[in-house]
């Protein structure tokens, strides 16, 4: 059967408003368009459902069946992205169906994806554990509804936006699931027997090993969600699926089979060791060893970038050591409250005892402060007149035997070999934080701003070592290897 072209909707008008533009991308049971609204001159997202036999079917399920499930699936998107009013997440607008094209309009995000900021290559760690606490965020609202995303990966990410402003928002509602499998939006909810979405490389152990099997409980929770955070977020840092397989159906029998996850310094990424301990556990087996929740991992995430310092120890005031009568310390009372002093007895002879101690300090006070007698000198010297100064005894200088004619004198010490001239890339290595692979700067006014897609953030060590380092470059893009 030949697929028709999903092109050929590009200049026509759905709904009467909906004036199709260009086509953006393709994904499993839909295809993205870039649209314009016609009356109220604004441009939104819209989501054409194709057919099932177009779709990824379970082979030798009902044609009918699969088609119900898909729509389903389809309307369920529309209608959590309409109530759902979350920032982290994309708002659906409208939800139509006409002459045998399903339709859902969304809001338009001008950004980027994470898989098109990574670009292919390794980013920044810090950048992307900055994106990611984010992404996490986005995550965490859609479990306070009472949902799963079940499609968690760099593609589904937008980010947008820049400096205080920018933000990252969850997209691709299309395999959204309710937490009781039970009590689905729409009725045709239930999964096909021994079939489960999913995409290769992202799939939590404990979930994938249901495949196969018939399903009368959602395999989807919080810990599998978390799992596929943590792939997300070494596929930013590391370009690549935390398993050695060639293709992602390899790595996902890896990942049911239990096998570890490589860490990140076998291909050179140096980490901080609290954030690679972070990552590792999250992409463990057991889902009891990961963080809680997406909010948790969020927390984690942060705690990495700012870690929190202990205060120091005060010094706090105590009550004074009890001293016995024998002048060593009493401990024995040391922790009992302090007993109140009798009052003193009423002794007439005090009334004096004061004037006369206020007397007697007085006169020992003008005894010392009363000037003492000035010296009167021997001899007084007149005019220009100085005393002699002390004769410096003489100083004797021993000059040393020349050596002999006959004897060689060692010839001076050869001059010091002149040191290596350190490249551009030499002195961007030796900086605090610095990542290894490629690494692109852009130079505006030769001053560094950017860092990997990244504004320049003065902060971090890393970043402001490379702008001193890059200080009066041309400008323009520059990759480099470091």
């Amino acid at each position: 059967m030949v697929k028709p072209d999903p092109k050929a909707l590009v200049g026509k008008t759905l709904g009467g408003v909906y004036r199709i533009k260009r086509h953006v991308a393709a994904g499993g049971f839909a295809d993205l368009y870039e649209g314009w609204h016609e009356e109220l001159e604004t441009p939104v997202a819209v989501k054409v459902r194709r057919p099932a036999d177009e779709g990824a079917s379970e082979p030798g399920d009902d044609p009918s069946r699969n088609d119900d499930y898909l729509f389903a699936h389809f309307k369920t998107e529309a209608i959590l992205g309409f109530r759902l009013r979350d920032p982290h997440v994309v708002r659906v607008l409208d939800f139509r169906l006409e002459a045998k094209v399903e339709y859902l309009v969304m809001e338009w995000l001008e950004g980027k994806s994470l898989q098109a900021l990574a670009d292919g290559r390794p980013m920044y760690w810090r950048r992307a554990v900055e994106l990611m606490a984010k992404a996490a965020d986005a995550v965490a609202g859609l479990h306070a509804a009472g949902w799963f995303h079940r499609d968690i990966k760099p593609d589904n990410f937008m980010v947008i936006g820049d400096g205080e402003d920018e933000r990252v928002v969850l997209i691709d509602l299309g395999l959204v699931r309710q937490r009781p499998l039970a009590a689905p939006i729409v009725s045709q909810l239930a999964e096909p027997t021994a079939w489960i979405a999913h995409t290769p490389g992202y799939c939590a152990p404990e979930v994938y090993a249901q495949v196969g099997q018939k399903i009368t409980t959602s395999p989807f929770t919080e810990a599998s969600e978390v799992f596929a955070l943590g792939v997300t977020l070494y596929k930013l840092i590391t370009a690549r699926i935390p398993w050695s397989g060639h293709t992602p159906q390899q790595q996902q029998v890896e990942i049911a089979g239990g096998a570890p996850p490589l860490p990140p310094s076998e291909f050179g990424i140096r980490l901080p060791p609290e954030l690679e301990l972070v990552l590792l556990r999250t992409l463990g087996v057991d889902p009891s060893q990961r963080p809680d929740s997406a909010q948790a991992f969020a927390r984690e995430l942060r705690r990495v970038l700012a870690p929190s310092k202990p205060l120091p120890d005060v010094a706090t005031a105590r009550p004074p050591e009890a001293v016995s009568l024998d002048g060593g310390i009493d401990t024995a009372d040391a922790d009992a409250q302090p007993v109140a002093a009798p009052a003193p007895a009423n002794r007439p002879w005090l009334r004096l005892a004061w004037p006369l101690l206020t007397f007697t300090a007085l006169l020992g006070l003008t005894v010392i402060l009363w000037p003492a007698p000035v010296p009167t000198p021997s001899r007084i010297l007149l005019g220009d007149e100085s005393p002699p100064a002390p004769v410096p005894a003489p100083i004797e200088v021993v000059q040393p035997e020349a050596p002999p004619a006959d004897v060689g004198v060692e010839p001076p010490p050869p001059p010091p070999a002149p040191r290596r001239h350190l490249t551009l890339g030499d002195r961007l290595r030796r900086c605090p934080d610095a990542p290894s692979g490629m690494v692109q700067f852009e130079i505006r006014d030769r001053r560094l701003v950017k860092v990997d897609l990244e504004p320049l953030q003065r902060n971090d060590p890393w970043h402001r070592c490379a702008a001193r380092i890059l200080q009066g470059e041309p400008d323009g893009l520059r990759p480099m290897n470091l």
